[in-house]
């Protein structure tokens, strides 16, 4: 028998970001981790407390949706920058 794990997309939850359901893990955060940063998916699994399957949807739907995954960094990057710059003390 085949599980199928859903990755969804509700507003009030990662701010309308892909995660895996069930969860506040977004897709970017763990494609990232293993395509990007060399994580292994068990590292992540851990970390997150994912299982194998929830990783492999993931990862399915980081890949999948390269369009939609450089956004949600784009919108952390861009995040990050504004509060780097209004956290320096003058």
């Amino acid at each position: 028998m085949s599980v199928t794990i859903p990755v969804v997309s509700t507003p009030n939850v990662l701010g309308g970001k892909p995660r895996v359901e069930g969860t506040r893990v977004g897709v970017h955060q763990v494609g990232s981790l293993v395509r990007e940063h060399d994580w292994s998916t068990a590292a992540v699994a851990e970390e997150f407390g994912l299982t194998a399957d929830e990783i492999d949807a993931a990862i399915e739907y980081y890949e999948s949706n390269p369009d939609e995954m450089e956004a949600v960094a784009a919108e952390a990057d861009a995040t990050r920058d504004r509060l780097t710059d209004v956290s320096r003390a003058p």
